[in-house]
């Protein structure tokens, strides 16, 4: 689902706040819609002024009727070939598969030139379905921007390496929220799209406090996790690196 003949099945972004956390095992706290944008640096301005003209109230007043659980949108610092993202979180799959449908509708039903001139601004897009199984607790306030570390795992063994995250990595990024050194962070499991199969965030107010963060957590497992931290890295053996800016998000 990434091209843009298919507008009419869009759905929205990537470093997503977790309202909730899992880390006692109850499961999934909620659903992240994410879709993530290649588009044209000449021509992704236009998708900013385009979400924020025709999108912006429309899912903030879901958020406030509590039809989403959260929604937002960020821009891209550094990383990969994708340009933006926008993400919203639904309580269940069904609600945010639902949701993204009847959001587009809503939107755009009566505005088709602009769901045309969106499909337009940004050639290609990638779209995900996460499941925000671990993270900070509910009504975290989250930084101006995001580090999202997006992992390829072995789907055989990839449960194992959700365990070793909760039980050396969580409690790290725990005490260091605790401590007001970062906004918020969030390990999300692959349920749709491509070929990452499990997603960390970390937000802050800063690009290197974000980026000063992972690696105090990388270097805390490899000093006193050794053996835990290298089967980590056996099972989710690649990832790709991305800085975002939030540039609007609700709650």
């Amino acid at each position: 689902m990434n091209n843009k003949s298919r507008f009419w099945l869009w759905a929205l972004l990537g470093l997503v706040p977790l309202t909730a956390s899992a880390q006692d095992g109850d499961g999934p706290q909620g659903y992240s819609y994410v879709t993530y944008y290649v588009c044209d640096m000449a021509t992704q301005g236009n998708m900013d002024n385009i979400v924020q003209t025709n999108e912006y109230a429309v899912f903030d007043k879901w958020v406030e009727d509590g039809k989403l659980m959260s929604w937002g949108y960020l821009s891209h610092f550094t990383g990969g070939r994708w340009r933006r993202a926008q993400y919203h979180v639904s309580a269940t799959i069904e609600d945010a598969l639902k949701n993204q449908v009847d959001l587009v509708r809503e939107i755009y039903a009566d505005n088709r030139a602009g769901g045309q001139a969106r499909s337009e601004a940004c050639e290609t897009h990638d779209d995900y379905l996460w499941a925000l199984d671990q993270g900070s607790p509910p009504g975290t306030d989250r930084g101006d921007v995001s580090l999202s570390v997006y992992f390829v795992c072995s789907s055989a063994d990839q449960s194992r390496a959700d365990e070793i995250f909760a039980e050396v990595y969580a409690p790290k990024f725990n005490e260091m929220q605790k401590e007001g050194r970062i906004g918020s962070w969030s390990w999300q499991s692959h349920v749709l799209g491509g070929e990452y199969r499990r997603l960390q965030t970390v937000t802050g107010d800063d690009f290197p406090s974000v980026a000063a963060a992972r690696m105090e957590a990388i270097q805390h497992v490899n000093q006193n996790h050794g053996a835990l931290g290298r089967e980590f890295a056996q099972i989710c053996s690649s990832h790709t690196d991305y800085l975002w800016n939030i540039v609007h998000e609700s709650p």
